[in-house]
């Protein structure tokens, strides 16, 4: 194959996913409401900060938000296999809305206290998790095991510039808007979530399918999570990804509470560059994302999902000891595009390991591994309120970085092809890596 045909089958990825009416439709709303999630943390975390001056607090913002991940993740994967999953995510949108409108009533009539966005902060965090599998198992039936590569990496897309645009709007808007527009910051801030929330909604709402759900009938919860959980277990592939999850969420992904003190009290910027530093990362991952879409015919999905975690790692414990905020940039950069591989492939090897009946529940399990971030936020956030915020973060993704070369080498994500369940090798069962595809 000529490289002009190989450019071409690989543009074709996308195209084949965008041709998808209502694929189109998730794509755009999940564009809105990532811009207005990232927006949201950093105007939260900054609001915080000026209430309270108080690193430990900012970091409790990140846990409450993360905390209903950790507790209720496996609830809503079962919930993503029975329900009607395009009418859970319009009652979600608009559970949304009105939790960021009550936010701007209080900011807009000087009433806000740090209680208030600690309550907001897990409210939309309950109703995230309610979303996670729900939405992704709702793409998986609109789009096929075959092209959910392109589609994850359409995805990637969506949640890179949401995390580009929202911290930097959020920075920006909280410093500016009042030299610029007349209107205090965190006023004008808010307003702007209310509205992209609300086009989020509108975006769903014009959805036209109702895939049915693959499961029906009584359940019992318990053993409904038994079986998710053993399944999980049992299959080494699916397995690998969440542990390796639990490591990045707990030890890397918790010190992003931490972004706002460092730029701050390390690193000596006002909140504008603030909100552009923690934006840098999806410059990295921006560009990473459309590689890895390009790369989507690859069955050695777990060698991107590897790769992306040690530059992660690796980038994130130089950036903790960088005393210049352009290098502080640049590292965060890289942070982003070994993001887009970890982010990437995690849900993907799970969709495609899984049987259709258990995906939902799959995705619950890699839920709660996700929500291990609040316990380490936790952490960290107490660290950072003995140490400078910086070497608390050096600290932890430093861990998080030796574990990850200790376990490498006893997982087969990098060793093996991550292929669905029905083309098991009948001499490796429980894993859902078969046979070398033909090339």
């Amino acid at each position: 194959m000529s490289p002009a045909d190989t450019s071409q089958r690989k543009s074709d990825a996308f195209r084949a996913v965008l041709r998808i009416r209502d694929f189109r439709y998730l794509w755009a709303a999940a564009g809105v409401d990532n811009v207005g999630r990232w927006m949201e943390a950093v105007v939260m975390g900054l609001l915080v900060l000026e209430l309270t001056d108080s690193p430990f607090q900012v970091a409790l913002l990140f846990v409450f938000r993360w905390a209903p991940m950790l507790l209720l993740a496996l609830l809503s994967g079962m919930l993503a296999d029975r329900a009607n999953r395009w009418l859970l995510m319009v009652v979600i949108r608009t559970s949304i809305w009105a939790v960021i409108g009550i936010l701007t009533i209080l900011v807009a009539t000087a009433g806000i206290q740090p209680w208030h966005l600690f309550l907001g902060s897990l409210l939309l965090g309950l109703l995230y998790v309610l979303e996670f599998p729900s939405r992704r198992s709702f793409i998986y039936e609109l789009v096929g095991g075959r092209r959910i590569v392109g589609a994850m990496s359409l995805e990637t897309i969506t949640v890179t510039i949401g995390r580009f645009l929202g911290p930097f709007l959020g920075g920006f808007i909280v410093q500016y808007a009042e030299e610029i527009i007349r209107y205090d910051g965190y006023k004008s801030a808010f307003a702007l979530l209310a509205i992209l929330y609300g086009l989020a909604w509108l975006l769903t709402l014009l959805v036209k399918s109702r895939i049915p759900a693959r499961s029906s009938g009584a359940f019992n919860f318990w053993a409904t999570a038994a079986t998710g959980i053993r399944y999980a277990w049992s299959n080494r592939i699916i397995r690998s990804v969440l542990g390796f999850t639990m490591i990045m969420n707990a030890l890397a992904f918790s010190v992003e509470s931490l972004f706002p003190v460092v730029a701050r009290d390390h690193l000596g910027v006002g909140e504008g560059l603030t909100g552009l530093l923690i934006a840098s990362q999806s410059i990295g991952t921006f560009v990473a994302a459309i590689g890895i879409g390009f790369f989507s015919g690859s069955s050695y999905h777990g060698r991107i999902f590897c790769v992306g975690l040690f530059i992660q790692l690796v980038s994130l414990v130089l950036f903790a000891f960088s005393p210049w905020y352009p290098l502080s940039f640049i590292l965060l950069l890289c942070a982003g595009i070994g993001s887009a591989g970890f982010g990437t492939m995690q849900s993907t090897i799970i969709m495609i390991a899984a049987t259709p009946e258990v995906r939902g529940v799959s995705l619950g399990v890699l839920g709660h591994c996700i929500g291990v971030s609040a316990a380490g936020a936790v952490v960290v956030g107490q660290l950072a309120e003995h140490v400078d915020a910086n070497l608390a973060v050096g600290m932890s993704t430093g861990l998080g970085l030796f574990l990850l070369v200790t376990l490498l080498p006893l997982s087969p994500l990098v060793r093996r092809p991550i292929t669905p369940p029905d083309e098991l090798d009948a001499n490796d069962e429980g894993t859902s890596s078969a046979r070398p595809a033909a090339t």
